[in-house]
């Protein structure tokens, strides 16, 4: 999710058609920029080399755990209703194919299509399995990407997940797992790991 504001204007959103690295480009209707919804960066047009800045960025959890904590939810639709009967993409996500185009660089620690919870902090990038077998013992893992202390959330039955810079107030909190989607810090506070929000108004970015 992107904030739409650049410097004094509030651009209004289209897809292209292209694709830029096998995903989806956008277009700004203002001045016909070219963006990444991947990455959020302005890739041509008068706008090139600009970014959009992440709002926030959760890649799933299932319906039922989200409405069951917040039942006053508002669910965007379209005719009144956004499930689909099936998998229009079916057959690609069962294949080896990772787009229309081969990939410029290719790793083979995983598999392409491995599902992974992907953290950017500080210009550092690191990917955390889906499948690593901690999560099935530990919904958290406290990690250090540059010199930002992390917490990394994902629960593997509600495939909630959750990525924290754990600093509060200069010092990186050690927060163990507990309850649903929760953890308790070293004082023995509690922290919501869907929302980052824990006692007296604190909230973890």
């Amino acid at each position: 999710m992107y904030s739409r504001q650049v410097d004094d204007r509030t651009l209004t959103f289209g897809v292209s058609g292209k694709l830029w690295k096998n995903a989806l480009v956008m277009y700004d209707r203002e001045t016909r920029t070219l963006w990444s919804h991947f990455t959020g960066e302005a890739i041509e047009g008068p706008l090139a080399g600009r970014t959009l800045t992440m709002l926030i960025s959760v890649p799933k959890i299932s319906w039922g755990a989200w409405k069951e904590k917040y039942p006053h939810t508002s669910v965007l639709s379209v005719q009144g209703r956004e499930d689909l009967r099936q998998d229009t993409y079916r057959d690609y996500h069962a294949s080896s194919r990772t787009g229309l185009f081969e990939p410029e660089h290719a790793d083979r620690r995983l598999r392409a299509k491995e599902m992974v919870i992907g953290v950017q902090a500080e210009a550092m990038q690191k990917a955390y399995p889906l499948k690593k077998r901690h999560w099935k013992s530990n919904p958290v893992i406290l990690d250090q990407i540059g010199e930002m202390p992390v917490v990394v959330y994902f629960d593997a039955e509600t495939q909630a997940t959750g990525v924290y810079d754990r600093r509060l107030d200069g010092q990186a909190l050690l927060l163990t797992a507990q309850g649903m989607h929760g953890a308790v810090d070293g004082e023995g506070r509690r922290w919501n790991l869907l929302t980052g929000e824990g006692p007296e108004g604190k909230r973890l970015t």
